[in-house]
């Protein structure tokens, strides 16, 4: 028996564009995953496709041999691999032509881009991305799907082309709660306990910041709090401490320094003449830091993550805000990261969760941040709020094509 994909895969791609590479027909495998489809974000391997990380450096590249070990463990599982989903050149933030499934005009986020897009499209029950940044919550935000970015370390990343090893995570967007939980639960080897979320100390807040969210956005946060606590869940408000613009420098620092100890080779020959200009500018950025410059970076991001979770020790769960906005146009941006800087720099599971749409119909979402090692707390409340939030319609290709 051979499962084919979602029936409306070819014509919903023809929009999105949200995947690089399909695969028509794999064999049905047996396993607890059976019968779940899913899209690989084309910076990881999968045996028999290609890798070719969203560059044209990469257009020559054949099928890999091996899948990357968590595309391995889900297909064992019993899984099926529709196909490889479209990313930013190298997972970083050059735009992709990708779009939103709840609207054609708007950005699904980067860097991925394809994964959140298909899955909040229906077409896949879930997607693997990276997050470096900002790079897989967004996309999920975004494009009203579950996006889970477990703790840094917590997955195996051979398979997986690197952007900045001290912060390259790879994570899952999915259709639900339950089925990002499985996901990691498969790719981690791991079961995770049982919480319950009324024992759970609560924070709800923003980080005290420049940039406020929209009225949309604040009332979803608004919404989410009270639901913690009509749940039974104890929340208190909270200012939440730290320098967002420091550690968003540091960490480009950072990022771009092991970006181009990466990939420099290409600033070497004539295939630096094919990168995407933001990926390009970056490599050169960062061959001009020092190895000096990038260890004091790491130190001080090392400082901010250690007084972060002294200051908040109380916490289990931080109830807060990914983005201070919906979807953006498509302006040649992939949308604001900075609030998910810090985060991805503290280190812990992120669980992105929808929560309705804003008033031009834009999907909202909220976040659950915990510190590391939370992921069942993380997950445990967003499977209590997931039932309390406002419904979100799948897209359809009529609807998705409005203009927002």
């Amino acid at each position: 028996m051979t499962p084919r994909p979602h029936p409306d895969l070819s014509e919903w791609n023809r929009h999105l564009h949200a995947f690089a590479h399909l695969q028509t027909q794999t064999p049905l495998a047996p396993g607890s995953l059976a019968g779940l489809y899913f899209g690989v974000k084309d910076v990881i391997d999968v045996a028999g496709m290609p890798t070719r990380n969203g560059s044209a450096v990469c257009d020559g590249a054949g099928p890999v041999p091996r899948d990357a070990t968590i595309v391995h463990r889900l297909r064992a599982a019993g899984a099926t691999v529709v196909g490889k989903t479209t990313t930013t050149e190298f997972a970083f933030t050059d735009p992709t032509d990708c779009r939103n499934p709840h609207d054609l005009t708007r950005s699904p986020g980067g860097s991925s881009s394809g994964s959140g897009a298909a899955v909040g499209a229906g077409i896949v029950d879930f997607a693997l991305g990276t997050q470096t940044a900002g790079s897989l919550c967004r996309p999920a935000a975004y494009c009203g799907a579950v996006g889970l970015k477990p703790g840094h370390g917590r997955l195996p990343t051979d398979g997986i082309t690197p952007l900045a090893p001290g912060f390259d995570t790879p994570g899952v967007i999915a259709r639900s709660v339950d089925i990002a939980r499985q996901a990691f639960e498969t790719m981690s080897e791991t079961a995770l306990d049982k919480v319950e979320t009324s024992g759970l100390n609560i924070l709800s807040g923003l980080f005290g910041h420049h940039i406020l969210p929209e009225a949309d956005q604040h009332d979803a946060l608004q919404a989410a709090t009270d639901a913690c606590r009509d749940g039974g869940t104890s929340v208190r408000a909270a200012a939440l401490r730290a320098d967002v613009d420091t550690i968003v420098a540091d960490h480009r620092t950072v990022m771009i320094h092991e970006a181009a100890a990466a990939h420099g080779a290409y600033l070497e020959d004539g295939r630096s003449a094919l990168l995407r200009p933001g990926f390009l500018a970056a490599l050169q950025a960062g061959r001009a830091v020092s190895p000096g410059q990038a260890d004091a970076a790491r130190a001080r991001l090392r400082d901010a993550r250690a007084v972060f979770w002294t200051e908040h020790a109380e916490a289990d769960v931080i109830v807060t805000l990914p983005v201070p906005e919906g979807a953006p146009p498509l302006d040649g941006t992939t949308g604001y990261q900075h609030w998910l800087t810090p985060w991805t720099v503290f280190g812990g599971p992120l669980v992105c969760l929808p929560w309705g749409l804003d008033r031009i119909g834009r999907p909202r979402a909220i976040m659950l941040a915990a510190r590391p090692g939370g992921e069942a707390s993380a997950l445990a409340l967003a499977q209590d709020l997931e039932g309390r939030a406002p419904s979100l319609p799948l897209p359809g290709l009529a609807s998705a094509s409005g203009t927002g």
